[in-house]
């Protein structure tokens, strides 16, 4: 996560903060993909790459700059592949939290948020955001939960 400090005083700094939320979110996913290939689930890890590009697209639009995936040594899985299961509604299980993270530190940015002009634009970006959580919950409903979970 993110830490907000500093004034909030122009739509330039939520866009810095968002491309690098958005970079923050790429990495993860990245990350998630790998641990998804070491344990031969294809789809999930094509999922989570696709989750990954898009979030690099979002920050690419904040700025010039935005960080760039490393296919070429794969990111180390933020745990061990030994055991894990993951399918389709993990994944976006995944994808909803990270993006209900997003959402809250955009809630903050406009609390924050000392301009009208800053103001706007994150209620902007937040309103987008919750689109996208829409979309992914719909894709979420549209897979069955694991076994021995409270959805199954």
């Amino acid at each position: 996560m993110i830490a907000v400090t500093g004034t909030i005083d122009s739509i330039e700094v939520v866009h810095d903060y968002v491309r690098r939320m958005e970079e923050a979110a790429a990495r993860r996913y990245d990350q998630l993909a790998g641990a998804a290939q070491l344990i031969h689930d294809k789809d999930s890890a094509a999922t989570l790459h696709s989750l990954a590009a898009a979030a690099r697209r979002r920050a690419r639009t904040y700025s010039g700059s935005a960080s760039k995936a490393d296919h070429e040594v794969p990111p180390m899985p933020p745990m061990p592949a030994e055991g894990l299961e993951i399918g389709p509604w993990q994944v976006l299980e995944i994808a909803l939290d990270t993006e209900y993270s997003m959402l809250t530190l955009i809630q903050v940015l406009r609390a924050l948020a000392e301009t009208p002009d800053s103001q706007s634009e994150a209620d902007k970006l937040a309103e987008r955001k919750r689109l996208h959580l829409i979309e992914l919950e719909s894709r979420q409903n549209r897979s069955p939960p694991p076994s021995g979970t409270q959805d199954g």
